[in-house]
């Protein structure tokens, strides 16, 4: 049987705020569900997910006859949502990465952390074992990294400090990149662990890394340089470059979404595809904005066997 692993950005899954959301709350489960069978995925990473519940319900309810086992997911962050991994595949283990702040590189040995304990790692990383009758063990591992939103200064008691010249705009988005550029280095760590111990191994990385594929966190992540069997590759180049979009950044349709495959898995895989046919445009990014029944991503699933 074929490997199906699927990556699903879900856009506020959570419980309603008000009443006048049960309905659209109702709809946007209805929704996730009629992707998610479609889809059949042997092993899907999701992010944005806010209520387990809304999990546990498809996975006795509505996706029942899948088989999906209990939901793994990570810590929510301060938006309330985080990532999780479903899987009707033996679970060997699992595991959610968690760090109170990251690290980042310095210019010599001994020099102090450039940003101190000033970068979290919001989301967890969840990683699963997964046992394949086809391909055997592969790790799964998702993330969900800083978006392209300016992270804006902040004045030591927490409060943001508003800034608007084109320099203070600018300074916005490299904390930003910053904070990106470190989360790609955490999660290409806990690949490059998974190399030393099994250095000719399944493994596939995927989620909303909110940048493209030729963007430095991206390629952090792929593996900068010549790594043989650590390299991983990007499943989104089956498919032509017209069709390689999961979401809209300023009206303009990007690939955001990755599925990213060890050598010893990308040379099993059989097609790509991404679920872009009813995409649309959300709209810039609004703080508490109302719900939505549909997703500003697309669904995007790799077949390995």
């Amino acid at each position: 049987m074929p490997l199906r692993i699927a990556t699903f950005n879900l856009k506020d899954f959570i419980l309603p705020r008000t009443s006048s959301e049960q309905g659209i709350v109702e709809a946007k489960v209805a929704r996730v569900a009629a992707e998610l069978a479609r889809a059949r995925a042997d092993v899907v990473a999701l992010q944005e997910v806010g209520a387990k519940e809304h999990l546990d319900r498809l996975v006795t309810g509505e996706l029942a006859d899948l088989g999906y086992g209990v939901a793994v997911m990570g810590p929510r962050d301060g938006r309330g949502i985080g990532c999780a991994i479903l899987s009707r595949l033996p679970v060997l283990w699992s595991q959610v990465h968690m760090r109170p702040w990251l690290s980042f590189p310095v210019f010599c040995e001994g020099d102090p952390e450039p940003f101190g304990r000033r970068i979290p790692l919001r989301r967890g990383v969840v990683h699963v074992r997964v046992e394949s009758s086809e391909l055997g063990e592969v790790d799964v591992m998702t993330a969900h990294f800083k978006s392209h939103l300016g992270s804006k200064l902040r004045a030591k008691d927490g409060r943001e400090i508003e800034d608007d010249s084109p320099a203070g705009r600018g300074q916005a988005m490299l904390r930003s990149f910053v904070q990106r550029a470190a989360e790609a280095l955490f999660v290409r760590g806990l690949v490059d662990d998974i190399f030393r111990a099994l250095p000719d191994h399944s493994v596939c990385v995927l989620g909303d890394l909110n940048d493209r594929a030729d963007s430095m966190p991206v390629r952090i992540v792929r593996g900068e340089g010549m790594l043989e069997s650590g390299h991983l590759r990007a499943c989104a180049e089956l498919l032509p470059e017209e069709r390689r979009f999961s979401c809209f950044y300023a009206g303009t349709p990007i690939l955001i979404d990755h599925v990213l495959a060890s050598e010893r898995l990308f040379r099993h895989v059989r097609s790509f595809d991404i679920y872009n046919e009813k995409l649309r445009y959300h709209g810039p990014h609004v703080d508490n904005a109302p719900l939505t029944e549909d997703s500003d991503h697309a669904l995007c699933i790799a077949e390995f066997g």
